[in-house]
């Protein structure tokens, strides 16, 4: 809610009866309610009404902050349940897509794709090439399976995470024709996807596709969508597939550097750390490790800078669907003061660069391994694998 409608509500509390107080307003009614439910702002808007109602008249001035107050809140209570059906649609959206795929598999490749709510084998993923992945195998599916299997991610994620996605697969398929690749298995075919629990609209549900430097995971828990942990990682990290460049990983590099060339020298400086992890703190088989806090507390930068900051940290997030990013992206917004950003490497993004942001619930990994060679880690340390 706008500034405006908080002072508005704070003089409706001042100019109501005795008798209403606040309390019998506020906490209840501008409380949130199970995440992604939304909000009661109406019950809140109701009492006022009856409380005036029993006060008897109103003042020009309880009048007026109403009039404001309704201003404020009504868009609010507008945007809140808009936000909430579009979760909601792309969370049905997923679903159909699942089961499309799922009809096309027979009872062993089933087996394979769907495996029970709560295994433990969700922790399951690596971003290294030899490893034993769980689902069901991209180069087992025939042309129609594969075919819903990408029209499945492509409905899950965002237009960017879906692109984003794609470049990984794609940059394995430039891989493939090195030395050395059916030892190292080295292929698009190895990538998989699982599910763990039957996707439907009214139950929980996750799903996981991975292979050689992906690992997506999503979650689908009380009608909220959330993803984490995520892997993306790439190389090459240019390259021209039938005529087609990708660099999936080139904005990752870009905003890093221009946010901390934007820095004033001060800053610059604050967020500099003389070490780094030789990949990634918190990458795969690293559930549960929390990288040490280190540069700069964000809630000291100017607000451009941090704004910047939060555009860089959408390039994780927006690899979700729009209303689901939108809605983790407050989350972060609401602990933006509490992020600290650390920076290794030459500040204009050249060479074997490595930076992290890292707050409560937040950890972001992004690491230049060598030339052309690109990891990167998403998490949400309070909100794995959907909690």
């Amino acid at each position: 809610m706008s500034d405006r409608g908080r002072a508005a509500i704070a003089l409706l509390l001042r100019s109501l009866p005795r008798e209403a107080g606040s309390a019998q307003l506020v906490p209840a009614s501008l409380s949130p309610r199970k995440p992604g439910v939304g909000y009661e702002a109406p019950g809140f808007v109701a009492r006022l009404v009856r409380v005036s109602a029993r006060g008897g008249f109103m003042s020009r001035a309880v009048r007026a902050a109403t009039l404001v107050l309704l201003a404020c809140v009504v868009p609010w209570i507008g945007h809140d349940a808009k936000a909430e059906a579009s979760a909601q649609e792309e969370i049905r959206t997923a679903v159909a897509a699942a089961q499309r795929f799922l009809k096309t598999l027979d009872e062993g490749q089933t087996g394979k794709a769907v495996l029970p709510p709560g295994s433990p084998l969700i922790a399951n993923w690596s971003n290294l090439p030899w490893f034993d992945r769980n689902g069901v195998r991209v180069g087992d599916l025939n042309a129609g399976q594969r075919a819903a299997l990408s029209d499945f991610v492509s409905k899950a994620l965002s237009p960017a995470g879906h692109r984003l996605v794609r470049g990984v697969v794609e940059a394995e398929r430039v891989l493939a024709g090195s030395w050395g690749a059916s030892l190292w298995g080295l292929s698009p075919d190895n990538y998989y996807l699982a599910f763990f629990g039957a996707p439907a609209a009214d139950q929980d549900w996750n799903w996981q596709f991975g292979g050689h430097h992906l690992a997506v995971n999503v979650a689908v828990r009380d009608g909220v969508m959330s993803m984490s942990p995520s892997f993306i990682g790439i190389e090459p990290a240019a390259f021209v597939v039938d005529g087609t460049k990708w660099a999936p990983l080139a904005d990752h590099v870009a905003r890093g550097a221009a946010l901390v060339e934007a820095l004033p020298d001060r800053l610059r400086q604050a967020v500099a750390v003389g070490s780094r992890p030789r990949e990634l703190y918190a990458g795969a088989g690293r559930d549960g490790d929390i990288p040490p806090l280190e540069g700069s507390l964000v809630g000291e930068w100017p607000a451009a800078r941090q704004r910047q900051l939060m555009e860089l940290v959408g390039l994780w997030v927006r690899v979700m669907p729009q209303a689901a990013a939108e809605r983790r992206l407050a989350e972060i917004e609401g602990k933006r003061s509490r992020l600290r950003f650390a920076w290794n490497g030459p500040t204009d993004g050249s060479g074997p660069i490595y930076y992290r942001i890292q707050g409560p619930t937040l950890i972001i990994e992004f690491s230049i391994l060598s030339e052309g060679h690109h990891h990167s880690i998403y998490r949400n340390p309070a909100n794995e694998y959907g909690g």
